[in-house]
């Protein structure tokens, strides 16, 4: 029987259902498929009765008495008889149990969180990272159905979701996600693959070392790279690590001497060792740098003392042999990074004892080396071979103080920073000083100010969402007290460096009250760089809130913030604490900003509306 007319004919009375039974009438499509019914009907008498219904449809008899719903439903009828008959009820091929992995997830989510976690993983567009990693944190991704987007998101374009899908997202699952990526993991796939490899390795510990292996041998160039890596933590594959340090491509050479590092036997040291012998010295070099080997270190200082006294030697005869010399140098110090020894200690000892000489046969690279090795040395020794290279060359200054602040009493460093060359750092016409004094202010906000983004609820916007906003980070009262001598205060007024002053003012010092409430006037400008940290240092020296509050008011109305796009963090928090008597200027501000900030300006308003009314029937009641 013709099941394919049967379909068709089925497909044109659904058509005809909902456009309305009124419209069958002379109905072309059904005109052109009866002569192939009457055709099939002188051999089937269904097909007969179905070219009957089909004309009783389209070309009544008896028009006057033609009820166009029941013709349709009478030929329907028969025709969904005829379908049912034909169909197949009993399963095709071999019956097996169904495959099932049990997982401890469950949907505990509201659809509304669901659907913006959902949104961020399957569009494109800005503030998705942020929208996802806020939904990891808060625990979401243990909802069953995001687990399907979880692994998806090892795709996503924007390569910092799909790091981070990699990196915290999937491990979290445990075991339990592995036979998910196991499934559709491609060992001759690119970068997508490459992250799910990385995922099963971490997540399936021992059970999935067969595979990795195989990955490692027959997998693409990105695969094979990151099974290698995935290996170095198992001595059973050193042969193979070893073997692989021979390979044509470099990727793979370079991902076996990282794992050899990390496997540290004496074969994977030999090996790495010997590299620096040959062409791969650049990535054994990196590799090395990783490796805790005692003995690769030993051999590494004794071979950067050996190319010392090269250089000094070739120097001055033979400049393609000092060009090899310092080659070989630079990747020796990349080797050393991290590592301490008694020996390499006194090597570095003596290149700032001679600083002249090496540093014309050496270059800055080692002297380098030897500023950040002697930092981290606990040593009055090394301290003065610091302040030894400062004197030299002031891009050492950042090392000698970072070492002063970790050794030297609070007394003892305002001693040797400030108070012995007080009058050095006033002479402003001496461009030298001025320009160290400016790199010595940058060194000390490194250690007391940091400006990262915090998570704000977006209450003008979305109340149930956050919104990252940058915000200023100041060292703890407490800790700016331990740690520093009170005399930094008045000399940093002196200079006029107004963030330092912010970070250690106090309530009892009125000269940096006055200091910052008169810089807090001068501001003209909200997209200044120094309003965050002020509203901060002026809450931190105690001024009231209400000159605070008054302060930021006047630098809300002055012409220049109109083309902000959103007030950050610390003004937002002085914002909402606006006492109900700025409303009337505020109301007259909204008008003149746009974008976000215009859109904060009014939710704080509104809080305002929403706190008076309250109060005023808390009155009435």
């Amino acid at each position: 029987m013709s099941t394919d007319l049967l379909q068709e004919l089925h497909q044109e009375l659904r058509r005809i259902y909902i456009a309305g039974s009124d419209l069958a009438l002379g109905d072309y499509r059904l005109k052109r498929m009866l002569p192939q019914f009457i055709q099939l009907g002188e051999r089937a008498p269904i097909f007969k009765r179905l070219g009957e219904g089909i004309a009783a449809l389209i070309e009544p008899k008896d028009a006057e008495n033609y009820q166009s719903a029941e013709q349709l439903q009478d030929l329907n009828l028969l025709l969904t008889s005829v379908l049912r008959t034909q169909g197949i009820t009993t399963p095709q091929g071999e019956l097996r149990p169904l495959e099932n992995r049990p997982v401890s997830l469950s949907t505990f989510l509201s659809y509304r969180k669901l659907a913006a976690v959902e949104e961020a993983l399957t569009t494109t567009g800005s503030n998705r990272y942020e929208v996802v990693v806020h939904a990891f944190e808060e625990g979401m991704f243990r909802d069953l159905r995001l687990l399907a987007l979880a692994v998806r998101a090892l795709g996503d374009p924007y390569s910092e979701i799909a790091e981070f899908a990699m990196q915290k997202i999937l491990p979290s699952y445990g075991a339990e996600v592995v036979p998910y990526l196991i499934d559709s993991f491609d060992p001759m796939g690119g970068k997508v693959e490459s992250r799910k490899l990385q995922v099963i390795g971490q997540a399936g510990g021992e059970d999935v070392l067969d595979l990795i292996f195989q990955a490692a041998e027959a997998g693409s160039e990105e695969v094979r790279v990151t099974a290698i890596r995935l290996l170095a933590a198992h001595a059973s594959f050193a042969s193979d690590l070893l073997t692989w340090t021979r390979d044509k491509k470099k990727s793979i050479r370079e991902a076996a001497y990282q794992s050899l590092a990390v496997m540290n036997d004496e074969a994977a040291v030999e090996r790495i060792y010997e590299a620096f012998a040959g062409k791969d010295i650049e990535i054994a070099a990196e590799a090395a740098a990783k490796c805790g080997s005692e003995q690769l270190t030993a051999w590494l200082v004794r071979d950067l003392g050996e190319e010392l006294k090269h250089l000094l030697e070739y120097n001055k005869e033979d400049k393609k042999k000092a060009e090899a010399s310092q080659k070989k140098m630079r990747h020796v110090l990349t080797a050393l990074e991290g590592k301490r020894s008694d020996t390499l200690y006194e090597l570095y000892l003596e290149v700032t004892r001679q600083y002249s000489l090496y540093i014309s046969s050496a270059g800055l690279d080692l002297v380098d080396a030897a500023a950040h090795y002697l930092e981290h040395e606990n040593s009055l020794e090394a301290l003065e071979a610091l302040y030894a290279l400062e004197q030299h060359n002031m891009r050492y200054l950042p090392y000698a103080f970072r070492a002063s602040f970790r050794q030297l009493s609070p007394s003892a460093l305002y001693e040797h920073y400030v108070h012995s060359i007080r009058n050095k750092w006033k002479m402003k016409t001496n461009k030298e000083t001025q320009k160290k004094l400016k790199q010595f202010l940058s060194i000390l906000e490194e250690q007391v100010i940091a400006y990262p983004y915090q998570l704000y609820p977006n209450l003008w916007g979305s109340p149930g969402e956050s919104i990252y906003l940058s915000t200023v980070k100041m060292m703890p009262v407490e800790q700016v007290a331990q740690l520093w001598d009170s005399r930094w205060l008045d000399w940093l007024i002196e200079i006029q460096a107004t963030h330092l002053v912010c970070v250690f003012a106090r309530p009892d010092h009125t000269e940096s009250q006055s200091f910052l409430i008169e810089r807090m006037r001068d501001m003209t400008d909200l997209r200044h760089p120094s309003l965050d940290i002020l509203l901060l240092g002026l809450e931190r020296a105690g001024v009231d809130a209400s000159i605070r509050l008054e302060l930021l008011m006047n630098v809300l109305e002055q012409k220049r913030g109109g083309n902000l796009y959103s007030f950050e963090g610390p003004v937002l928090e002085n914002l909402y604490q606006l006492p109900l008597s700025y409303q009337d200027r505020l109301a007259d501000l909204i008008q003149k900003y746009r974008y976000t900030a215009r859109e904060q300006l009014q939710y704080v308003w509104n809080e305002m509306e929403r706190k008076k009314h309250e109060a005023v029937v808390a009155d009435s009641v």
